[in-house]
Formats: C-alpha cells, structure tokens, sequence
C-alpha cells in the first residue's frame, strides 16, 4: 500500500498571501514610509543658503 501524506501546514508565504489584512497593511504602510523616508532625505539634502 502507498502512504500518502498530507501536508495540512501551510507554508509561510500562502499564510502571508492569505491574511486581506496583513497585504492592505503592507500595501498603505510601505509606500507612506518609503514616501516618508525620501522627503527627509530631499530636505536634509537642501544647500544651505550662504
């Protein structure tokens, strides 16, 4: 007889893709603070007015 074996634990990435509200959190959260983090850079790199 053959043994089938089922996997009932999902792997990471299916959990991950799964969960509607995990990817809208992601989806809002990562370009703000990409957004966020690029400003800064632009003011921090404004030249000083001699």
């Amino acid at each position: 007889m053959s043994e089938s074996t089922n996997n009932t634990n999902p792997h990471f990435m299916q959990k991950v893709l799964d969960n509607n509200w995990l990817l809208l959190a992601l989806g809002v959260l990562t370009p703000t603070v990409l957004y966020i983090l690029w400003g800064l850079w632009d003011v921090i790199h404004i030249p000083m007015i001699p």
